[in-house]
């Protein structure tokens, strides 16, 4: 069956702060390319592109969840009463709580942490100083979520981890979610000897995510401390924003190292590159972590990356061919494969090579053709 119009309703759009937006826009335009119909519904202020219809949805002006996802289901669903399409894609799978039309409707699982919770609340206490809010969070939006997915025709997963997790902790089968991994639209940046020259002159690593204790910050600054003596130029940049900025900065502080930190907060879409481009190293350390779309922004533009050896960071980084994994938590470790690379010509090298082939490994196109193939399966059941 051919798919001629597909609804999207995404929480980020255009000026997104997240891979999921990322992943949203890329998806959309590639959809139009392939000559389909795209209705994007997406909240006031997101930013359209051409070729799309548009539609604007409002969020409840106060909503505890992420991104403001449970309301904007139901904002969701009531924009979706007077429309039609072959599917209906709610890009975070979390977005179709409210949703009960009679249109086959898809999700996108793009992390498994909250299927992953614990209900011991003193289980979150070593890892995040908010361990309490996080732990009634997590409570209930397990319960949530675990509802919307249940009633979506078919799940894609960005990985293979997250889709066994979610599967096995919320008793899905796993025939019902497939595996596309993200891709991002972009043009692998060559890195030449004038490049690397300014980039380990005066080195940056390089941190960008909102979710900021579960993606290893507090590891990195710890990290950056037992660096400093060796490299006392070495800086860190942090893009994104998190309620939980002020308690980075205090630790920071803390740890008497806030001189060689720059928190720079949410930075536009067509401006971070600008940032891959001058760091020396990206290192992002998750204690958690379904995929990683930010690693492929990484090395697209040339940059080693450390991960976390977690979740779906392992399908997209192979220890010591295209970056290092470390284990969550071991602070000695990063900061040793941080300074394998910034001393090791030879390492970085291999690593910016490496993972230029990689990037091109998952290319968008593959990402919207598994997509499309993905809803006329749906479509024919």
């Amino acid at each position: 069956m051919s798919i001629r119009r597909v609804i999207l309703c995404t929480q980020q759009f255009g000026n997104y702060w997240s891979g999921l937006g990322a992943y949203a826009t890329s998806l959309a335009k590639g959809l139009v390319e392939r000559g389909i119909d795209v209705v994007v519904i997406a909240p006031v202020g997101a930013q359209r592109i051409n070729g799309v219809d548009w539609i604007e949805v409002e969020p409840a002006r106060w909503d505890f969840t992420h991104g403001n996802w449970l309301s904007l289901s139901y904002a969701f669903a009531r924009a979706l009463k007077t429309l039609d399409a072959d599917i209906i894609h709610f890009t975070d799978a979390r977005e179709a709580f409210a949703y009960h039309g009679k249109i086959p409707a898809v999700g996108t699982l793009h992390d498994d942490y909250f299927a992953r919770h614990r209900w011991w609340p003193w289980y979150y206490r070593r890892d995040y100083v908010d361990w309490i809010q996080r732990w009634a969070y997590y409570s209930i939006v397990t319960l949530l979520e675990r509802k919307a997915f249940r009633k979506l025709t078919a799940l894609t997963a960005n990985s293979n981890a997250t889709a066994q997790t979610i599967s096995k902790r919320y008793h899905i089968a796993i025939d019902k979610i497939t595996t596309i991994y993200l891709g991002l639209d972009l043009t692998p940046q060559p890195v030449d000897e004038e490049l690397e020259r300014e980039r380990l002159e005066n080195p940056k690593l390089l941190f960008v995510g909102g979710n900021m204790q579960r993606k290893g910050l507090p590891l990195v600054l710890r990290a950056l401390k037992q660096l400093l003596p060796s490299f006392p130029n070495l800086r860190l940049q942090i893009l994104g924003k998190n309620q939980n900025l002020g308690k980075m900065q205090h630790l920071a502080q803390k740890l008497e190292i806030q001189e060689h930190v720059d928190f720079l907060g949410w930075v536009p879409p067509d401006r971070v590159n600008d940032y891959f481009r001058r760091a020396a190293v990206f290192v992002m350390p998750s204690l958690m972590e379904g995929f990683g779309l930010v690693f492929l922004e990484a090395m697209a533009a040339g940059l080693p990356v450390i991960g976390g050896n977690v979740g779906g960071t392992r399908e997209l980084i192979e220890d010591g061919v295209n970056g290092f994994l470390v284990e969550p938590l071991d602070e000695r470790a990063l900061a040793k494969k941080i300074k394998i690379i910034l001393k090791g010509e030879s390492v970085r090298h291999q690593f910016i090579s490496a993972g230029s082939t990689t990037f091109q490994q998952f290319e968008s196109s593959r990402t919207i053709t598994d997509t499309i193939r993905f809803y006329q399966a749906v479509a024919r059941t």
